[in-house]
């Protein structure tokens, strides 16, 4: 049964006005995808260019084109080469920023991890610039490349496959809607039917989701039926091996949930054959699992093995929606991560929804605090942390019972860590393994974002 959080305050989400220059002016409606290579191990890092390609129509924004939502660990920007003018932006995470907080990067075992950013096809030479966030969450350009759009060595080869893109729902132009692409990963051609059904199943549980409920319209949502040669994805752990269509698995970062890609350039060729603002692979496996990673990609698996668990997929499908679309950090702490240090507690991170910071003066989230609700605020959480994850009712029943259910404030334990990080609600999509809404504060970074990539 759905659990109904009390009604919200009211959004503090300002319209957004155009960023950035005249689309006409500088780049045509085309897309150019550059791909680079992460190299490096624990704070130390080295870039270097792969290729450039070109390739069909821009999905996004052309009114918007400088990203003012300064989220992400890193961002790129453009520059045009003649006048030195900014004239795209965008804030991402990555694959590798997440393994350099794992066990592997601190022992100085070196990788290498391809990644890839999409920007409009410019009509002149621009100046690419990657910046990544230093200890103190300061961004630092890390590498730049001229690049000559007209230039024989851009790679000019269609989409991989040709496959043909199907609109599961069209609202408008790609240019001013939000465009979610769905990929079926791990599903034979012979499974393409219930991977169809699966698409129409977590489309209504995602619109379903507040605040998505209130702004489907400004979403177009796509999907290539791209059929794998056998069923299901890798499980290490279980010494399962899979011919699966993107080579996702189990896991990744060896957290046992956690599903991802490594094999980007396929993604990416792939993905090529439709428009898209934001990529998520329905994964054909009934063991719980997914992942999601700001303005890369999200996974979520398809159904559970057990009938008592059938609506865990539903949170994960939205969960991770959150992190790669909303830019939202996990509050919780009980859960066994990869990660090291992930949030300093001397550091702000710059996601929304978790901070060191419990200064009622200065909390980032403090327009949404009543005046009565004390920061930090109290909640039985050593009483919390005794019960075991499994029992997750029980955990909700407590929530529910504590003074201050239903305000935000600043409730200590978030981001993986017990004490030192503060989110701002008790309970929360980000939080629990369970069916309720996103928070206040976790609502307005999503509508932020929404607004940012649909108005002009």
């Amino acid at each position: 049964m759905k659990r109904i959080l009390p009604l919200l305050i009211l959004f503090s989400v300002c319209m957004v006005a155009k960023t950035g220059p005249d689309f006409d002016k500088y780049f045509v409606n085309k897309t150019m995808r550059i791909d680079y290579y992460f190299t490096g191990i624990k704070g130390e890092t080295t870039i270097s260019l792969d290729q450039v390609k070109e390739e069909p129509v821009w999905a996004g924004s052309m009114a918007n084109l400088v990203d003012t939502l300064n989220y992400g660990n890193h961002k790129v920007e453009i520059f045009d080469k003649e006048t030195g003018t900014l004239i795209f932006s965008k804030g991402f995470s990555s694959l590798f920023q997440e393994w350099q907080t794992t066990d592997e990067a601190i022992d100085s075992i070196y990788r290498t991890i391809s990644a890839s950013v999409l920007i409009p096809f410019p009509k002149k030479p621009i100046k690419f610039v990657h910046y990544s966030r230093n200890r103190q969450g300061q961004f630092e350009a890390e590498f730049s490349a001229d690049i000559d759009p007209n230039s024989r060595f851009v790679n000019r080869d269609k989409p991989l496959g040709n496959y043909k893109r199907k609109a599961y729902m069209q609202n408008g132009s790609p240019n001013d809607k939000i465009d979610i692409l769905l990929l079926p990963e791990g599903y034979t051609k012979k499974e393409m039917r219930k991977f169809r059904q699966d698409v129409k199943h977590f489309m209504s549980v995602l619109f379903d989701a507040p605040p998505f409920n209130s702004y489907k319209d400004r979403f177009n949502v796509w999907y290539l039926e791209v059929p794998s040669e056998e069923s299901g994805i890798d499980n290490p752990r279980e010494g399962i091996f899979v011919k699966s269509a993107f080579n996702l698995s189990y896991n990744s970062f060896d957290s046992d949930r956690y599903i991802l890609a490594f094999d980007n350039k396929r993604i990416r060729d792939i993905a090529a054959n439709a428009p898209y603002d934001q990529l998520y692979f329905i994964v054909n496996s009934d063991k719980y699992g997914g992942g999601g990673i700001y303005n890369l990609y999200s996974t979520c698996y398809s159904h559970d093995a057990k009938e008592e668990n059938s609506w865990w997929p539903d949170y994960v499908f939205v969960h991770e929606f959150g992190h790669a679309f909303g830019g939202l950090a996990d509050e919780y702490y009980t859960s066994q991560v990869s990660y090291n240090e992930f949030y300093p507690l001397d550091v702000e991170p710059w996601e929304p929804n978790v901070t060191p910071n419990a200064d009622p003066k200065t909390i980032k989230w403090r327009q949404f605090i009543e005046p009565e609700t004390p920061v930090p605020t109290p909640w039985d959480k050593q009483l919390f942390d005794k019960i075991p994850y499994k029992n997750q009712e029980e955990r909700y029943q407590l929530l529910r019972k504590q003074k201050y259910w239903g305000k935000v404030g600043a409730f200590e334990g978030s981001g993986y860590v017990s004490e030192g990080q503060y989110r701002p609600y008790l309970d929360c999509k980000m939080f629990s393994k369970s069916l309720v809404d996103f928070c206040p504060v976790c609502q307005n970074s999503i509508i932020r974002v929404i607004k940012f990539y649909t108005e002009k």
